[in-house]
């Protein structure tokens, strides 16, 4: 008696204490606390911000670039080079070494250079904006599986608590029941074996409890891991609503599905790379301005030079540059590039082939699980209508008590196939909103 107080009242009224002191928290505020603090979701959104320097940095590849440069140069064995006699006042035919440079060479320059024309650049900006799509539509996979996940999860607490509510009602009926049966053994009107049933039934409703007890701590624990919360902190969530269960859904074009809008992006990264790849055959063109001075000297001193004098120089260069032949390197990597659009476009038919299947089967599970929870509640009330009057038939004396456990079993099925319906239910229509591409959009 004192573990089944403890069983009915306990949890009862720890649960009432919990609700009063702790936030109760609706599906949307779970999604909503996830999505912000759920560190994979985090993760996405910075892939989306690196896209975007990502597309700076190719852009930076166009605009022009300032460099100073210093250099201090120093020969220990001057080069020197032959020159013929004849053009210092020597004789023809006969050639005299000399050398045209100073020991030390200090310069000092401001260079800038700018790309006027680059294909490849061009064509590489395309590709990194495309990138960013991609992030921005990979994070909507991500939104959408960790939606997904927390909102399975939240359906079966609600069930798991409903279920809970119902095993300890029956639990207590059944007490009720046992009690009564004692005072029948004890006053020798019923047999001990027919106590030790009513016992044993009850006791199994107590280890069912305990089951459903523990797998509603495990999807709590699963809830707080997927918001990121303190695994400490409490966690109370409303009730299973049933005037929800039954929604029209709605149909959709799967080409808006994320993972069908990220794999299209794909596809069309696939056909820029490729781009960027031809880019190569196409002349590049820059310039440069160089702006600086110069001095020499006959030692090692990098603070003098001949006659304290620096040389001011200042020169621009436009170089146009011609591909010709790269030993068909280009050529192989068009090939690798179309081979990877096509890998990527007969993913692309299998996703949507995939998910057109997966509609269709979402659609009739959906059916399907909406006709078990009519049915499911049902026979649901129907075995609580015969339990009570079995229960109330079984106090009077009028029926047997193989018939009340018969009615107490029956009651058990009902309720733990009710329990189930309803979660099926809600799972086959979270599967459908997802296999339309309508979860995050509902």
């Amino acid at each position: 008696m004192k573990k089944l107080l403890t069983l009915m009242f306990f949890p009862a009224l720890s649960l009432w204490c919990w609700n009063a002191a702790a936030q109760t928290y609706a599906l949307e505020a779970c999604i909503k606390i996830a999505l912000d603090n759920n560190q994979q979701f985090k993760n996405s959104q910075l892939e989306s911000q690196a896209a975007d320097y990502r597309i700076k940095e190719v852009k930076s590849a166009l605009m022009p670039t300032i460099d100073v440069v210093g250099q201090l140069m120093y020969y220990q064995d001057l080069p020197e080079q032959y020159a013929p006699a004849s053009a210092f006042g020597g004789p023809e035919g006969q050639y005299k070494k000399l050398s045209m440079n100073m020991s030390q060479t200090t310069s000092g320059n401001l260079q800038m250079s700018q790309t006027i024309f680059n294909q490849t650049v061009i064509t590489g900006l395309k590709a990194a904006k495309a990138v960013k799509e991609s992030s921005a539509l990979q994070q909507n996979v991500v939104r959408e599986n960790l939606v997904y996940n927390v909102t399975a999860n939240y359906y079966n607490i609600q069930v798991l608590n409903d279920n809970l509510a119902r095993l300890a009602e029956n639990i207590a009926n059944l007490d009720k029941t046992a009690q009564i049966n004692k005072v029948l053994k004890d006053n020798e009107l019923v047999s001990s074996n027919i106590h030790n049933r009513i016992l044993i039934s009850l006791e199994n409703l107590r280890n069912q409890y305990d089951n459903q007890k523990l797998q509603l701590d495990k999807s709590i624990t699963t809830l707080k891991y997927l918001m990121n919360m303190p695994m400490d902190q409490s966690l109370v969530i409303d009730a299973f609503n049933y005037t929800e269960v039954l929604q029209a859904i709605e149909e959709e074009d799967i080409a808006q599905r994320p993972d069908i809008l990220l794999q299209q992006s794909q596809v069309r990264l696939a056909e820029l790379e490729k781009k960027s790849v031809a880019a190569g055959y196409f002349p590049v063109l820059s310039n440069r301005f160089s702006y600086g001075y110069t001095g020499y000297y006959d030692d090692f001193a990098p603070l003098k030079q001949i006659n304290n004098d620096w040389i001011r120089s200042s020169y621009f260069v436009l170089t146009l540059k011609i591909p010709v032949f790269d030993g068909f390197q280009k050529q192989n990597q068009l090939r690798q590039k179309e081979i990877a659009i096509q890998k990527n476009i007969n993913t692309l038919a299998m996703m949507k082939s995939s998910a057109s299947k997966e509609v269709e089967d979402a659609v009739k599970n959906y059916q399907t699980n909406k006709n078990l929870v009519v049915n499911s509640k049902n026979s649901l009330d129907l075995a609580e209508q015969l339990f009570t009057s079995a229960q109330s038939e079984y106090k009077n004396g009028i029926t047997s008590i193989t018939e009340l456990l018969d009615a107490q079993n029956d009651l058990s099925n009902a309720r733990t196939n009710y329990s189930a319906a309803l979660l099926n239910l809600k799972l086959a229509e979270l599967s459908l909103k997802k296999a339309n591409g309508t979860l995050i959009r509902s």
